[in-house]
């Protein structure tokens, strides 16, 4: 098996078994997605001195398991400022799409007062317990392989339903086959398991699904583990989001925004 999310085909990306969602065998997980987007905003990065600030993608279509194209546009060319924009192609449309901002890095003093926590997870143990999926509990109700069934994961508490969760997260293969897979690829595609391990069930019969996700980072994650701090909250109009807390060892490296809605489950 190609131990990989995707295939590179000349300027097609085709997905592997491994990229797939839980709903429909036909149709990819989000986080994949996420990644490849994240992989053609930081392609089109001209200056290597600048580092992600926020990564915002737009859901806006079930992603089909076809080979996809990037295409990617440069909206602010800065030194100290960069913008790009990319776009998931199948089959003639856009299926979904991503803005990248990333900012200028430089040292300066911060006061204690204006610094970010590092209030830590505890800490990650040297192997994983099983895939999310298995992790979860998930395992009778979605059976398809995918990346619920590819990442590795830890549980630390909740991942049961009741909109809160914190696991410890590694992704053990590579996004884009051949390449080296960055902290930032890798960060964007655990990112999308935010509202799964927050989980949301409305009822015996409804869940939440997610139709964005926002990633600010204030600082590049270190090493293999990917810690996930998630909330979930739904107003009674059905406007949901989903708040998580990234981490790597040594504390907080960001934060994910995801816009919910309600959609129908099987649980076992």
């Amino acid at each position: 098996m190609t131990q990989a999310l995707f295939l590179r085909e000349g300027n097609l990306f085709v997905p592997t078994a491994l990229s797939g969602g839980p709903w429909n065998p036909e149709h990819l997980h989000g986080g994949p997605v996420a990644g490849l987007l994240a992989y053609g905003v930081e392609s089109a990065l001209t200056n290597s001195g600048l580092r992600l600030a926020r990564l915002t993608i737009d859901l806006m279509r079930a992603v089909p398991k076809k080979p996809l194209e990037l295409v990617t546009e440069t909206v602010r060319d800065g030194r100290r400022v960069q913008l790009h924009r990319c776009s998931l192609i199948a089959d003639g449309v856009e299926v979904s799409r991503a803005t990248g901002l990333f900012l200028e890095k430089r040292p300066v003093s911060v006061p204690p007062h204006g610094r970010f926590s590092d209030e830590a997870l505890p800490p990650p143990p040297e192997k994983p317990e099983g895939s999310l999926s298995e992790v979860a509990g998930w395992s009778k109700a979605f059976t398809t392989q995918g990346l619920h069934t590819t990442a590795q994961a830890v549980r630390l508490d909740g991942v049961r339903g009741q909109g809160q969760g914190r696991v410890w997260m590694q992704l053990p293969v590579d996004v884009v086959a051949g390449e080296t897979t960055s902290p930032l690829v890798r960060t964007a595609t655990l990112s999308d398991f935010g509202n799964g391990v927050g989980q949301l069930y409305l009822s015996p019969q409804q869940g939440t699904i997610n139709t964005d996700i926002t990633l600010y980072l204030h600082r590049e994650p270190e090493g293999p583990w990917l810690g996930l701090d998630a909330r979930s909250r739904m107003e009674t109009t059905g406007m949901g989001l989903v708040e998580t807390t990234l981490h790597d060892p040594r504390g907080p490296v960001g934060k994910v925004l995801q816009a919910t809605l309600a959609m129908d489950v099987y649980r076992p």
